[in-house]
């Protein structure tokens, strides 16, 4: 009823002998190969839109991770780059302040006082006043009356001390008066404060003084509150005044009142500044006055 398929024997010995014709050909004959090329120039579109998916899933995987990882390193350098510019302006900052604090220094030392050196901490100028505070007081031995300077040169001197905290009238003060004397010939006078940055006046001017435009004007040391040699002001103004005893003259003060930013506590040499302890400089006055009293 059914017919009888071929035994498994059968085919498999159909296969071998295939298989070895095959062999016998390809090395006989390049028909095997031109039948290879021509099968596989059929496939390779196949093989390429099969393998096209997956290859666009591993493109597109690297390509955004890349991109996310240059994202990624970008906001870092980013973030690096401004953290070493705000480390350079503080670096540059302090760079400065060593400068300034150098020049202050070597003022000092080139003058043979000594010194200490305070940060202004605030400032009052307006017409009828023109002072500053600094940081040191009391718990450093300043006293009233005591000079202060800049790395140019004289600011004013100290009318109020507190443990923490000192007040200077400066130099521009229309209530402050400073003996000066012209370097150029020892001629003696008095800078009063005008009021306004930087500028002072000499109202004890005779017409016949021998003083000049430019001429410079130095703490002369009378009175005993600024040590003698100090730069305070170069001559700007020089008019007559008929009628008057004395010449309208005015100076603009060495020292950059408005934009200094430490300052030099000077004790002279006649006046030298009190050893000063750390245990001195920690516990107030009051605590080393009642301490006394017991």
């Amino acid at each position: 009823m059914f017919t009888k398929g071929p035994t498994t024997n059968t085919v498999f010995l159909t296969v071998i002998v295939v298989s070895v014709l095959l062999l016998l050909l390809a090395k006989q004959t390049n028909q095997l190969n031109r039948f290879k090329q021509a099968i596989s120039f059929i496939t390779h579109p196949i093989l390429i839109a099969v393998d096209s998916p997956a290859n666009a899933y591993h493109w597109a995987t690297d390509t955004f991770s890349s991109h996310a990882q240059l994202l990624a390193e970008n906001d870092r350098l980013k973030t690096d780059s401004l953290l070493l510019k705000a480390k350079l302006q503080k670096f540059e900052a302090i760079e400065q302040e060593n400068i300034r604090l150098q020049s202050l220094l070597g003022s000092s030392f080139k003058l043979g006082e000594q010194f200490l050196a305070a940060s202004i901490i605030r400032t009052n100028l307006n017409p009828l006043t023109h002072q500053v505070v600094i940081d040191k007081g009391s718990r450093f031995k300043l006293y009233k009356n005591q000079a202060a300077l800049t790395a140019d040169g004289v600011i004013g001197q100290v009318i109020d001390v507190n443990p923490l905290s000192a007040s200077i009238i400066l130099l521009t003060d229309p209530n402050h008066a400073i003996p000066v004397e012209i370097s150029r010939t020892g001629l003696r006078t008095i800078a009063v404060g005008s009021g306004n940055n930087n500028v002072l006046n000499l109202p004890y001017l005779p017409h016949n003084s021998d003083i000049r435009l430019d001429d410079l004007l130095i703490t002369s040391g009378m009175g005993g509150l600024y040590p003698k040699g100090y730069p305070v002001a170069r001559v700007s103004e020089l008019a007559p005044a008929p009628g008057q005893a004395f010449m309208t003259a005015r100076a603009i003060t060495i020292a950059r009142i408005e934009t200094s930013r430490e300052v030099l506590l000077v004790w002279s040499q006649q006046q030298p500044i009190p050893i000063l302890s750390k245990e001195d400089a920690l516990i107030p006055e009051e605590s080393n006055t009642a301490t006394s009293n017991e």
